[in-house]
């Protein structure tokens, strides 16, 4: 075994209590963070003594799965198989009791509680934790799970996201009145359709999309949600074109798993991810998505936009909506195009029309009556702001923001106001 291998190997044994454990397998995988950081995982699964599982694929009752950050040593996560917990409890918390549980957690990832992360959910059985700076929320989010059996034992340890420390902060009382972030909130008031499942048509519906606003109302901060968006680039390109393509979509299997090998783990091989488009990859990409609609969707020329590329997993994903939509709808449909990043053709495509078709007998929804100055005045009152600490790439920091959001939207045929929720 590798020297830095099984160097992991005895720590991770010694701290989580897997003396009386076999080490039965171990695979290594990358991913990236939110600061389009590589981050190599040594996974372990780890088996008692003297265990016998049914198959060989199958892990016994107590095996404990094992996530540790490779180059830091660092436990990601901990879960024993069954929920049979068979380390050495004098390493865990003794019960699923806050204080106990908070000092444990202090001590396997170095954070302070209440300066670096807070509770966000309890159950008798469970806690969720989540990033904070001095008790204000961050995002993107950091989070911490944990749970117990009945017993009382730990089960479940799991960390994810990034905790940030003091010097990628830049610190600010929070600034934001209604006087300052009303306007914006009322740029964001916007017509949505949701799918009213009762009647089986669209129903139209005002709400407040939600935004990070800067400390200053300056500028706003979109949410950052799901993969590749550290590398997207934004389009807002119609496809047209005069003649459509004869021959059939040539498709290719995919591989999306983050597992690599030892050899490129002890190299620390950036993730693919992280080298950013150039600009002759993003117009190459322009012209296969164009060359991709004249085969495929030959009769919709002018009927759909690419709206962004982005990199996941080592490929080139490409977004293409409708172009007509003048009214947004709830269904975020489009077509994901994947691009082999290497020769920069298409090999694969999912089109989510085909995976929302339930709706396509939905009646068109009624005739708007309320204005959308009128619906914002309606929603005011109902308008949250909060602080948190926003990780800004241009600044390269986490700066303060106001995270707005509204839990209400006004019916835009009755003008009533209504709990999305409820809907």
């Amino acid at each position: 075994m590798n020297e830095q291998v099984q160097e992991l190997v005895d720590v991770t044994r010694e701290t989580l209590g897997l003396t009386s454990h076999q080490l039965k397998r171990y695979h290594f995988f990358r991913e990236t963070n939110h600061f389009n950081e590589t981050i190599y995982i040594m996974n372990m699964e780890w088996s008692p003594n003297n265990s016998e599982a049914p198959d060989e694929d199958i892990n016994a009752a107590g095996t404990a799965v094992v996530d540790v950050n490779f180059h830091t040593q660092e436990v990601r996560r901990i879960v024993f198989v069954q929920d049979v917990n068979t380390a050495d409890n004098s390493v865990y918390p003794s019960s699923a009791a806050k204080e106990h549980v908070i000092e444990w957690i202090e001590e396997m990832t170095e954070l302070t509680f209440g300066r670096q992360f807070l509770i966000a959910h309890e159950e008798e059985q469970a806690l969720s934790f989540s990033a904070a700076v001095d008790n204000i929320p961050v995002s993107p989010t950091g989070t911490i799970e944990v749970a117990f059996n009945d017993d009382g034992e730990l089960i479940l340890f799991s960390v994810d996201g990034v905790f940030p420390n003091e010097e990628q902060i830049e610190w600010e009382p929070f600034a934001l009145t209604p006087d300052k972030y009303e306007p914006v909130a009322k740029e964001q008031c916007q017509l949505l359709q949701l799918p009213d499942q009762e009647q089986e048509k669209w129903l139209p519906i005002y709400g407040i999309e939600e935004v990070f606003i800067t400390n200053d109302a300056e500028r706003t901060i979109t949410f950052s949600l799901g993969a590749g968006r550290n590398s997207f680039v934004a389009e807002d390109k119609i496809l047209r074109w005069d003649e459509p393509l004869e021959g059939e979509f040539e498709w290719k299997e995919m591989d999306f798993s983050p597992e690599v090998s030892l050899e490129t783990v002890l190299e620390k091989e950036p993730h693919p991810d992280t080298i950013p488009l150039t600009n002759a990859e993003v117009e190459a990409c322009e012209k296969e998505v164009l060359r991709f609609m004249r085969l495929v969707y030959s009769d919709e020329s002018g009927k759909r936009k690419l709206t962004g590329i982005y990199l996941q997993n080592g490929y080139v994903i490409a977004e293409i909506k409708h172009a007509e939509d003048e009214v947004k709808r709830a269904l975020d449909i489009k077509i994901k195009l994947v691009i082999e990043r290497d020769t920069l053709t298409a090999m694969n495509y999912i089109d989510q029309d085909r995976l929302f078709q339930a709706f396509n007998h939905f009646g068109n929804a009624d005739e708007v009556v309320v204005s959308q100055e009128d619906a914002f005045d309606k929603l005011r009152e109902h308008l949250e702001i909060d602080p948190v600490y926003v990780y800004d790439s241009e600044r390269e920091h986490y700066i303060m923001c106001g995270k707005l959001d509204c839990a209400y939207g006004v019916n835009a045929v009755t003008g009533e106001v209504v709990a999305l929720n409820a809907l």
